[in-house]
């Protein structure tokens, strides 16, 4: 019990260390994390919660939430070693203190490791035998150092020396102040070297893998200082390392062994060199640091690397979420094809399918028949049509018999919801290749309530997407989702369940509830189907077109109406809250400044589509390779943001690529201060390889 006693791990102030990391002051951090266990929503505490937060926005809040939870789970993992290796009776102060230093959930698990296994290391051993206190006489760097009597009776002098090195080679494995310098040491100043495999071992690969050989040619034979290296560098070169193509390892050196050699005798109290046997020692301890810290060092570059990419796939998910709807519209999509066809499908001003068909572009007489019967018959307002392969012949026939409006949609990831559990749930009687058709015409209609349907970490919008971690991903995009689909608004009468799974405090069962009972007359009415909880964190992202209260077509929050009408009717100011106090806090208890500039901005947004961006290019800008020529000037769209390029799509098969210093004449960092995905812009055709058809383009000095 003694034992145990000792070695006692207090628990953390988490409100006091979030907000010391993340900058913020103790009672956001407090509000916060009271908030959610009261099982308030991030969108929720963002917007309506803003007075007692300090103005916190949704990355401030997941940022707090997340730290909380890393900082939680890292003292639980302290916890758990603790009381493990207590139970072992194999816990020193320094064991101890080097838990309590350890910052990382992964340099605790280095230290509780061999504590783990069932099997015990030679160190344990050792220690088992008595033979500590001769290591820690070694460690005093003496040669005079005398090793008792007693243990001489029971082994040789080098037997115990043999027995020592172990104890020597886990304290030095496992210090944490010699860990961190090491992590500092190789981040600032060590290389990091990639070499390809020998052509023996390359020969192993399958031959998909094998393909990919000629893309990593920079990588060959590769050397950069950590501090040097860029995230797209990190996660080139963490792909081909996992296609077994190249060896990547951190570039050991003498300057870094003298450092931490150094640090170790400072810890000991005493000077470098050491004598022979400590010398020895400290090296085998150092072997086995170095590789535990060469794969903490590759594996936190590997998550900083991941971080900004997901970044960058968050800022091009959001603008593609916020492609402008085009509901009213009776449409015809079509999904372009050649040997099985092209799919049609007639869709309502709701994207509701109506009717079907199927062409043959090699029939072309009987497929401008069909075409025209279904343009007769539907009267359709605009053909949308996807960007698929045999998209120009399609535009091509229609362009013979019909002037109606013809839309190019982007129909990527159409094939991942035709064949998904949601397309089945939502069209039971309907094929793939029409379940297609349809989220084809949907694109076009409303973008972001078709993309919520798919799996958001498959929805490709940036590079080395797939080499990120799915779970990770998939969380960090869906909150752009979330986050999206909440700062717009929706239309609850004409809302899919799907989108309004995404609303603040709603579920699936929810969602489907909602939808099933519609329409509403008004927020009141809303509120029957749900209960107080999900009515006070969900109502005020969902719009009710309908309703004889305006109120119910803002961000107003009801528990801020009376407020609201206050300040509509009497025209109040934000600096005339001081005046009016009295008045309003009686009518909204937590209301300040920025509450009365929330409630006007709101108000006067009132019918307002937040979603601006148009992505879909009408049929008549579509481009012949064949006629482009240098110097061409094109207007098209931005399908793709990147650390350093620009994909555009100019109306050919392929996007081209725009690199970073063709996107503007002045000096930026990232494309992103200038362009963003669905974006229409200009580019002109700088050069045409005639081999190859490589299309370079520029930006400068046209948009």
């Amino acid at each position: 019990m003694i034992e145990e006693l000792e070695y006692i791990l207090p628990e953390p102030n988490y409100i006091t260390e979030v907000s010391r990391e993340l900058g913020f002051k103790d009672f956001q951090v407090q509000v916060v994390l009271e908030l959610i266990a009261e099982w308030a929503t991030v969108p929720f505490i963002a917007r309506y919660r803003k007075e007692k937060t300090w103005d916190l926005d949704e990355d401030h809040i997941r940022a707090i939430i997340d730290l909380q939870k890393k900082l939680e789970n890292i003292y639980n993992a302290k916890k758990t070693a603790v009381n493990g290796i207590v139970e072992l009776w194999k816990m020193t102060p320094e064991l101890f203190e080097n838990i309590l230093k350890a910052k990382t959930l992964k340099e605790v698990e280095e230290i509780y490791k061999p504590y783990k296994s069932k099997k015990k290391t030679k160190a344990m051993i050792a220690i088992e035998k008595w033979f500590q206190v001769v290591a820690d006489l070694i460690k005093k760097n003496r040669e005079d150092f005398v090793i008792p009597e007693n243990l001489l009776n029971d082994y040789s002098r080098e037997e115990i020396i043999e027995w020592c090195i172990n104890i020597i080679w886990a304290e030095v494995s496992a210090n944490s102040d010699l860990r961190a310098d090491l992590i500092e040491t190789l981040t600032k100043y060590n290389n990091i070297v990639s070499k390809i495999k020998t052509e023996k071992a390359l020969e192993k690969l399958n031959e998909k893998d094998r393909a990919q050989i000629p893309k990593f040619e920079l990588y060959k034979e590769f050397s950069l200082k950590i501090s040097y290296l860029k995230p797209y560098q990190i996660l080139a070169l963490n792909r081909w390392e996992k296609l077994d193509i190249l060896t990547v390892k951190i570039e050991k050196s003498d300057r870094t062994y003298e450092w931490i050699v150094f640090h170790y005798a400072r810890i000991l109290s005493t000077k470098y060199p050491f004598i022979e046997a400590l010398e020895a020692w400290f090296k085998e301890g150092y072997e086995a640091l170095f590789g535990s810290v060469e794969n903490e060092v590759r594996w936190n570059l590997a998550e900083i690397a991941e971080d900004e990419a997901i970044d960058t796939f968050k800022s091009n998910l959001w603008n593609l979420l916020m492609t402008k709807p085009e509901y009213g519209k009776k449409i015809l999509a079509i999904d372009p094809g050649f040997n099985a066809g092209c799919k049609m499908a007639v869709l309502d001003e709701f994207g509701n399918p109506i009717s079907f068909e199927k062409i043959y572009l090699h029939k072309k007489l009987e497929a401008k028949a069909i075409l025209k019967m279904i343009l007769e018959k539907e009267d359709p307002k605009v053909i949308v049509i996807g960007n698929g392969t045999w998209v120009n012949e399609t535009i091509d026939l229609l362009n013979e018999i019909t002037k109606i409006d013809i839309y190019i949609v982007n129909e990527s990831w159409a094939s991942v919801y035709s064949a998904s559990k949601t397309a089945a749930e939502e069209f039971p009687e309907l094929d793939s290749l029409d379940r297609w058709t349809v989220s084809i015409g949907r694109r076009y209609i409303d973008p972001l309530s078709e993309l919520v349907k798919i799996p958001v970490w498959s929805i490709w919008v940036g590079m080395y997407q797939h080499d990120m971690p799915e779970k990770k991903l998939e969380e960090k995009l869906g909150f752009v989702v979330e986050d999206t689909v909440n700062d717009i608004g929706i239309n609850v009468n004409t809302a899919s369940s799907y989108v309004l799974e995404f609303i603040s405090g709603i579920d699936k069962r929810a969602a489907k509830k909602i939808y099933n009972n519609r329409p509403y007359k008004s927020r009141l009415h809303l509120k029957k189907q749900l209960s107080e909880k999900v009515y006070e964190q969900a109502a005020w992202f969902l719009r009710v077109p309908e309703s004889d209260e305006k109120l119910d077509n803002t961000d107003i929050h009801p528990e801020q109406y009376a407020l609201a009408k206050y300040v509509i009717e009497n025209n109040i100011k934000p600096n005339d809250f001081a005046k009016n106090k009295d008045t309003i806090l009686s009518l909204y208890k937590d209301a300040n400044e920025a509450t009365i500039d929330f409630i006007l901005k709101s108000y006067s947004e009132i019918w307002t589509e937040k979603r601006v961006n148009s992505a879909h290019q009408k049929a008549s800008a579509k481009i012949d390779p064949k006629s482009i020529k240098e110097w061409d000037i094109i207007s098209w769209v931005i399908r793709n943001v990147l650390a350093f390029w620009a994909f555009v799509d100019i109306g050919t098969k392929n996007d081209w690529l725009v690199h970073i210093s063709q996107i503007t004449d002045r000096f930026i960092k990232d494309p992103k201060e200038i362009v963003e995905v669905w974006q229409a812009v200009k580019v002109k055709i700088v050069s045409i390889d005639q081999n190859t058809g490589k299309i370079q383009l520029s930006m400068k000095g046209l948009n």
